[in-house]
C-alpha cells in the first residue's frame, strides 16, 4: 500500500449560513455599548491549506434602535447600499495543541481593507462538522473616513471587538 493512501484527502469545508453568527460589538470600559449582528452569506475553511473565507451582509440584522442602524449603515455611514458585502480573507491560519486557533487576515469594509487577527478555539462535531469559535480586535483606523455623519464619525475612531461562531460542514 503507497503512502499516499494513508493520507487524509484535501476536505474544503462550507460554511452553514443558518450556523454562523458574527458578532462587532464597540465597548466602554469592556462594557458593550454597541453591539450588533451580522448574517453570513457564504464562507469557506481549509484546514490543510490553512484558509478561511467569509463574507458577511454588510446591512446588520440586528444593530441597536431603528435611527441607529440607518445612521450606520445609510448614505453617511457604511453605505451598505453601494457596498453590500463585508468580506474577511484570512492570509494565516494556524490550529496548534488542542485545537487552538490563531487567525491573520484582512477584512474588507466598503472598499477598504483592514488587518483582523483573531484567536479562539476548533470544535470538532463528528467527522463532518467543525464549529470555530474566535475573537478579536479591528484596530481603529489611522484616519477616519471623510463624509460620514456624526455617529458614524464618532465610532469610526474606535476599536470593533468582533467575535465569530460558525460551522462548517463537508
Amino acid at each position: 500500500m503507497p503512502d499516499t493512501e494513508l493520507l487524509p484527502a484535501t476536505v474544503l469545508r462550507t460554511l452553514r449560513r443558518d450556523r454562523c453568527v458574527v458578532e462587532p460589538s464597540i465597548r466602554l470600559l469592556r462594557v458593550p455599548v454597541l453591539r450588533g449582528r451580522l448574517a453570513a452569506t457564504g464562507g469557506h475553511l481549509d484546514l490543510d491549506g490553512r484558509h478561511l473565507t467569509l463574507t458577511l451582509d454588510a446591512d446588520p440584522v440586528r444593530l441597536g434602535p431603528k435611527p441607529l442602524r440607518r445612521a450606520l449603515t445609510g448614505a453617511r455611514g457604511l453605505r451598505a447600499a453601494d457596498h453590500p458585502a463585508i468580506t474577511f480573507t484570512s492570509a494565516n491560519l494556524h490550529v496548534g495543541p488542542g485545537d487552538a486557533v490563531d487567525v491573520t487576515g484582512k477584512v474588507e469594509v466598503a472598499g477598504a481593507p483592514r488587518h483582523l487577527h483573531l484567536t479562539g478555539d476548533l470544535r470538532r462535531a463528528g467527522d463532518e462538522s467543525i464549529v470555530l469559535w474566535v475573537k478579536g480586535t479591528l484596530p481603529a483606523p489611522r484616519r477616519r473616513p471623510r463624509r460620514l455623519g456624526i455617529v458614524a464619525r464618532l465610532l469610526a475612531g474606535r476599536r470593533i471587538h468582533v467575535e465569530i461562531a460558525a460551522e462548517f460542514v463537508r
